[in-house]
């Protein structure tokens, strides 16, 4: 077992990467930005132009990381970008007895963290590049967010509206909603890549696929229906408005409690991955895409 070295992993990392970022799967990414825009921009600028008053810019942001509809199909979609994560193959055995098992296994650890960060990246980009000009930096709520059901209150159920709910405008700042949801988010589709890690380290990577869905699509039903097992699930515990009353500041569930859970989740399974990459046998390679 060699020694830690991050100059190699974050070598590992770089190149893998690279690879990642010029796959031809990053055209789904286009695909995604405009149902992105379909979905969660268009109401809310048509419920601007109605209102006659600008939205703050990273609303937007804020709805998508906050919507049930969209926190499915947001890790779906990363999960199919990194449907070969990690890459292992006849060479990918001889490149990590060279550097090392854990070299190796940072390096994918590395890679994964990049991934997810630009990867929202690019989501919060395809939400805010369409407002700039249209919208205003401050960190306050537009009155399209906090008014537009009191001032049109026959279309207190439209849509737009229920994209900011009052559970966020009335317990956080706008700057504060959007750095927690993206953090939180981050650290949900970390959990689906490890989990993909892991599971093709022990050789049973379809399992992993079939696990990661599950734990998507129960977090989806759970969070639907408002049962108090959605809290066992990344997907409640990353969306924010969760936490909270319309009105009152006592949360329903502390986020401490969503942040320790998200944090003790992913360390868990660095854990595990670090003990399955110690006893990681290179005969039957071919075994890891199954």
């Amino acid at each position: 077992m060699k020694n830690i070295n991050l100059k190699q992993a974050f070598s590992c990392a770089r190149t893998e990467y690279i690879k990642w970022v010029c796959d031809a799967r990053m055209i789904i990414l286009g695909v995604l930005v405009i149902f992105i825009y379909t979905f969660a921009i268009e109401p809310l600028l048509k419920n601007a132009e109605e209102m006659g008053e600008p939205l703050n810019i990273l609303e937007p942001f804020i709805a998508i990381a906050n919507s049930g509809m969209i926190l499915l199909i947001i890790p779906l979609v990363f999960l199919t970008l990194i449907a070969d994560f990690p890459k292992i193959d006849t060479n990918t055995v001889f490149y990590i007895i060279r550097v090392g098992r854990v070299n190796w296994l940072l390096g994918q650890i590395i890679k994964l963290v990049l991934m997810a960060l630009s990867y929202l990246a690019f989501i919060f980009a395809g939400a805010v590049i369409p407002m700039i000009g249209q919208g205003f930096w401050y960190n306050g709520w537009s009155n399209v967010a906090t008014q537009f059901a009191v001032r049109f209150p026959e279309k207190s159920g439209n849509f737009g509206v229920s994209l900011l709910p009052e559970n966020l405008y009335n317990q956080l700042s706008v700057f504060d909603a959007a750095v927690k949801s993206y953090l939180l988010v981050f650290a949900y589709i970390m959990i689906i890549g490890l989990l993909l890690l892991f599971f093709s380290l022990i050789k049973k990577k379809t399992a992993g696929f079939v696990l990661c869905g599950a734990i998507i699509s129960l977090g989806t039903a759970f969070c639907t229906i408002k049962t108090a097992l959605m809290w066992s699930m990344p997907m409640a515990n990353s969306i924010i408005w969760l936490h909270y009353t319309k009105y009152f500041r006592q949360p329903v569930v502390s986020m401490t409690f969503s942040v320790m859970y998200l944090v003790i989740f992913n360390l868990a399974l660095i854990v595990l991955c670090v003990i399955a990459i110690r006893k990681f046998n290179y005969d039957n390679v071919a075994e890891i895409a199954v």
